[in-house]
């Protein structure tokens, strides 16, 4: 609840002496870059299969300015055919299509189809890119080859999606990047290509914090290069307010370059514990580190549930498009109190920013227009009520000011006008809320016209001839892991079919994601009893899998697997190591056979061709997802069918 204080509210237990804030318009600070999402791991893959209208209400809450979040900021990940979450598909497989690039190689994935439609809401939203693995044949990360690879990401998005690149960041994610490459090679490659005006952030590290500053302070090229230094999770993760380790250094802070959380967050659901920690963590980057943008990782949870500790991660859940439900988070609430009362290119006023008392507690920051005539402070209050007196500045003295406030039950309400008395404003904050006092008008808690479908979970029985959906892309509901299996057709008929035949550059320093070769997998986590079969081709070499009651990822560690390699002989395996049946059937290259799973409760049934190959009784793993797993060749595979199986019908 908002009040006005008076003499006897402030003896209450629990209040501290009155603050005061001076709104001074004059006062200097940084400029604002803003506040955005990282999509990236393939957090963002089954958006795109969401029916309309629930498709655009999601990205309506999402970057509808006044509307939602508001997001001004979006980075995508300029994908390899590799695994984090999950795997983003490349736009230059093999070195032809890297040097003879056409519109259907920019039609793979997501990720361009999801800035296009971000721009649509926020024509100014800043757009950035961010290269994870590599594909093989460029030869790693600090190559020539590499270089053109990410600069033709930038072109491709300009000549085949008519979208700008603001931001690019070359440099490995979360690892160090080779300084000399990119004073070296990259930029002058990026300025060759005519990309200039396009803004390098670096080095996008999980861990030797600010240490290229030290660097940049030594190194003037390496500084004139380098327009913002990003780094990932500076208050640790999962997030925590009082984690003081990592906090930006005088060195940092002395460089003209801005100073970014280019990735962060990331707590395990948009609840509102977590979106109040996010408007406590936004409020103290400034004011401790003067970091000026942050990205958060993820802006939705939009992938299947058998992540492990990334489950639910996001500002809002938008997993289901067989439904069409999604759930809208208070943590989107959270990212509103900031976005839709500020924008690129306002200023902070330092004197008006800092904590209440401790730096693990309560803050507050304010930030005003260029023009001056405009200004905003959002508060972020613990678990004490406080007593704030704001000294508006003279332009604004008259003015009425409006008034946001978010609770645990709450989020976003705007509570009653003020306009202030002698020149203040006093208020009276509850603990555990955010506030946001702002002379804008017209800001809105919107809400989508249509209703928000039921939860359901995916439908069975499933029967899928990849026949329906046009080739080169991947077909619904299906999630990519490792590898890309995508639609493919000759001679009239059409296939799923694994594309990447050489194991991708990890991007990882400790090798934590990844699984044994190409994988995709839809379905349902909950599901337990079922028959799953699909018909699979072979060339002359490589293995094909079919996996039942998969669990976690990304290292599938759990489940039923068939496997078959292209010499006919077959294994029947546990968490893909422990070897429960094997075999061999007559094969040749090029020819089709139909693999079989059934599981029933302990009992495990293997068939190719219909007949029976092997049954176990274990029951290790008692429920998960469909997967289509195979070796880094281009193996085919038709005509998935799931169905529910009913020991003993009546």
């Amino acid at each position: 609840m908002f009040q006005l204080s008076s003499c006897d509210q402030l003896q209450d237990a629990g209040k501290h002496d009155s603050l005061v804030i001076q709104i001074d318009p004059e006062g200097s600070g940084r400029t604002f870059e803003g506040i955005g999402g990282v999509s990236a791991g393939a957090s963002s893959e089954l958006l795109i299969d969401y029916p309309e209208p629930y498709r655009s209400d999601i990205l309506d809450y999402l970057f509808k300015p006044g509307f939602g979040a508001s997001f001004q900021q979006l980075k995508v990940e300029i994908g390899a055919d590799a695994v984090v979450v999950g795997s983003e598909p490349s736009h230059a497989r093999n070195r032809d299509e890297l040097l003879n690039p056409r519109p259907e190689y920019y039609q793979r994935g997501y990720e361009f189809w999801f800035m296009k439609e971000a721009l649509k809401r926020n024509p100014t939203i800043t757009t950035s890119a961010l290269e994870w693995a590599a594909p093989a044949y460029l030869g790693g990360h600090w190559t020539q080859a590499n270089a053109d690879y990410i600069v033709q990401f930038i072109r491709g998005a300009k000549d085949f999606w008519d979208i700008d690149i603001k931001y690019i960041s070359p440099g490995k994610n979360e690892s160090k990047i080779s300084t000399e490459w990119l004073k070296d090679v990259f930029k002058p490659t990026l300025d060759a290509a005519g990309f200039s005006d396009v803004k390098i952030l670096a080095p996008d590290n999980l861990g030797y914090y600010w240490e290229i500053c030290e660097e940049m302070i030594t190194d003037p090229e390496l500084e004139s290069v380098i327009d913002a230094v990003g780094y990932h999770y500076v208050y640790y993760h999962l997030p925590q307010l009082g984690h003081e380790e990592y906090a930006s250094t005088e060195s940092a802070k002395s460089l003209d370059a801005s100073l970014w959380a280019s990735e962060d967050w990331s707590a395990h659901d948009g609840s509102w514990k977590n979106a109040h920690l996010l408007a406590g963590i936004l409020n103290k980057m400034y004011i401790r580190d003067r970091i000026t943008a942050m990205q958060i990782w993820c802006p939705f949870d939009g992938y299947y549930d058998n992540t492990g500790e990334w489950k639910s991660t996001g500002l809002m859940k938008a997993d289901q498009p067989w439904t069409g439900y999604y759930e809208v988070s208070p943590a989107i609430w959270a990212a509103a109190h900031f976005t839709q009362f500020t924008d690129i290119g306002w200023n902070y006023i330092d004197s008006a920013c800092g904590y209440f008392e401790s730096s693990s507690g309560g803050n507050y920051t304010t930030l005003i227009n260029p023009e001056k005539t405009e200004y905003s402070t959002i508060f972020f209050t613990d678990s004490v009520a406080r007593s704030i007196e704001l000294i508006c500045p003279e332009q604004a003295s008259g003015r009425i000011h409006k008034i946001w406030h978010s609770n645990e039950s709450e989020q976003f309400v705007q509570l009653q006008d003020i306009e202030p008395l002698n020149g203040r404003i006093t208020l009276e904050l509850e603990p555990g809320s955010i506030y946001t006092i702002s002379t804008l008008e017209g800001r809105r808690k919107g809400k989508a016209l249509s209703a928000i479908p039921d939860s359901a979970g995916f439908p069975i029985p499933y029967a899928e001839n990849f026949n329906e959906e046009r080739p080169g892309m991947s077909p619904s509901y299906f999630a990519d892991i490792q590898g890309s299996f995508e639609l493919t057709s000759a001679n009239g008929k059409q296939w799923l079919e694994q594309k990447v035949t050489e194991d991708p550059i990890d991007w990882t320093f400790f090798n934590a994601f990844k699984p044994l070769g190409p994988l995709t997998q839809v379905g349902d986590i909950t599901w337990e009893d079922y028959d799953v079969s699909v018909d699979v081709m072979l060339p002359d070499e490589g293995y094909a899998q079919l996996i039942a009651r998969m669990g976690e990822l990304p290292v599938y560690t759990s489940g039923y697997i068939l496997k078959l390699y292209h010499d006919g002989y077959w294994e029947l395996l546990l968490n893909s190591h422990q070897i429960l049946g094997s075999g061999k059937i007559g094969n040749k290259s090029n020819e089709w056979h139909s693999l079989m799973l059934r599981c029933s409760g302990s009992r495990i049934e293997a068939y190719i061709d219909g007949s029976l190959l092997k049954m176990v009784e274990d029951d290790r793993v008692g429920r998960g997802l469909v997967g289509l797993g195979c070796s880094w060749n281009k193996i085919r595979f038709d005509n998935l069918t799931i169905e529910e199986y009913v020991q003993n019908p009546k």
